[in-house]
């Protein structure tokens, strides 16, 4: 279950994101400014933790960008965050603390402990699987994509293929 993952950039209008699926079909949005780093971020912990069943992963499997924008009552029944599979959900709370760190990479953030914090308020169990080097290779993935995109030119697109990782 692949995903090529393309990120349009054209100074001063909105980034596209737009993933295709193998079988051809697609979904995308435009980004509000600055957005890249929140799903660029998924990218890196799906990928680095090998989560199928998280935001890439449902995209594969057939569901649109659209339909996590929509209000909560609005939304496919399955992606009602009662409904959702642990991965998904530690994954989001996972990818918003990295968008803090990236916005501060000099202050004392504590992704790890933050995590735990917020899994253990939440009722999820803190996977096993995330360990202090695993997060220090999230991070450096994720500064790598983001010096990527920083330094692609004008009307040009990064493209990465999500295949569930390790």
């Amino acid at each position: 279950m692949k995903l090529k993952i393309q990120f349009k950039k054209e100074l001063g209008k909105p980034t596209i994101l737009r993933c295709i699926r193998e079988d051809g079909s697609e979904t995308f949005t435009k980004l509000y400014p600055n957005q890249e780093i929140h799903d660029i971020a998924h990218y890196a912990v799906e990928q680095q933790l090998g989560y199928q069943h998280a935001f890439y992963g449902l995209l594969a499997r057939g569901f649109d960008i659209a339909d996590f924008d929509l209000p909560r009552d609005q939304r496919p029944e399955s992606l009602l965050p009662k409904n959702l599979v642990p991965q998904a959900l530690i994954t989001e709370h996972l990818v918003n603390l990295l968008q803090i760190w990236y916005a501060q990479p000099h202050g004392n953030l504590n992704i790890e402990k933050n995590l735990h914090l917020i899994l253990k308020e939440k009722d999820l169990i803190y996977p096993n699987s995330l360990t202090t080097e695993r997060i220090l290779g999230i991070k450096q993935e994720l500064l790598g994509y983001m010096k990527q995109w920083e330094q692609l030119p004008n009307k040009q697109t990064m493209e990465l293929v999500f295949d569930g990782g390790i």
